[in-house]
């Protein structure tokens, strides 16, 4: 499935997407972090609503940072609402997280007939090194991976950049629509980070691994509330330094690629559990 360094390098600039390849998908999902009135979201599913049946489950409101969290699990129900996002598009907001829409949409709403893919985004920074353990973005997309549908997250696009917010919803519809996409094991994922603009830097696509630790966060003493009680103030801040790998997600989105990375869920470190198997079987006395 995978070819070193990426050789479908797109000629990135005023190319439409059908001329890239044919689209593999009939049906497409689309949800976000940052709300489903976000003009990043609007901007892709017009773009997918050109090529596919495109259905939006999005957030009323901003979620970032809330990774795959499903707040049904304590409320049991959440409350949605008709969007209009344009013409050939299904929309609703929904009072919760990005995985609840996820969730609502694969096993409710659209259960009897469920999405090709899933797209998450465009979320409005990048997702690079780290910081896929805390996106709500990265968070929808591996919460539909793990329901059994591929899905691709994006992230990175200043909508006050006009060339950029013009072409990137096109390049999501062209990276959907190739075999790299199309190939997806199950269990598998894809995180795309775009670029900073404008769109005449971007020097193509390239293949690239998560860069070294850039998201950070902490808790600080806030003073006491009114009842007295001790508070404690979180902060996060991005710090990706200059120690990256040249190789790494992170040095080649600075230096104008778009990168994608290929994910897969799960945490279990089979090396180790494989290890462990030549131990003793444990006997009780």
């Amino acid at each position: 499935m995978m070819r070193s360094a990426l050789t479908l390098i797109l000629i990135l600039a005023a190319v439409p997407p059908a001329t890239v390849a044919e689209p593999w998908f009939d049906r497409v999902l689309i949800t976000n972090d940052d709300g489903i009135d976000d003009p990043r979201l609007v901007a892709l599913a017009q773009a997918f609503a050109e090529v596919a049946e495109v259905v939006v489950v999005a957030p009323l409101g901003n979620c970032s940072g809330s990774t795959n969290y499903v707040s049904a699990f304590q409320r049991h129900e959440v409350a949605v609402e008709s969007r209009d996002l344009g013409p050939g598009i299904e929309a609703w907001g929904v009072d919760g997280f990005p995985g609840d829409c996820v969730l609502l949409a694969l096993t409710g709403m659209m259960e009897d007939d469920l999405p090709d893919l899933v797209l998450s985004g465009i979320n409005s920074g990048p997702n690079l090194a780290d910081a896929y353990l805390a996106s709500g973005t990265i968070g929808a997309a591996r919460l539909a991976t793990q329901l059994g549908v591929p899905a691709i997250a994006f992230s990175n696009l200043d909508p006050d950049d006009p060339t950029m917010l013009a072409a990137v919803p096109g390049w999501c519809v062209e990276l959907a629509s190739g075999v790299v996409a199309e190939s997806l094991e199950p269990g598998r994922y894809l995180s795309v980070n775009f670029p900073d603009g404008p769109a005449d830097r971007v020097q193509g696509v390239c293949w690239a691994a998560p860069g070294n630790e850039v998201f950070h966060d902490a808790f600080e003493p806030g003073g006491t509330d009114d009842q007295g009680r001790r508070i404690w103030k979180q902060r996060w801040w991005f710090d990706d330094g200059d120690d990256q790998p040249a190789e790494g997600d992170v040095a080649k989105q600075r230096a104008g690629w778009i990168t994608v990375t290929p994910m897969r869920l799960g945490d279990l470190d089979v090396p180790a559990l494989n290890a462990r198997f030549a131990l003793p079987v444990w006997a009780s006395p």
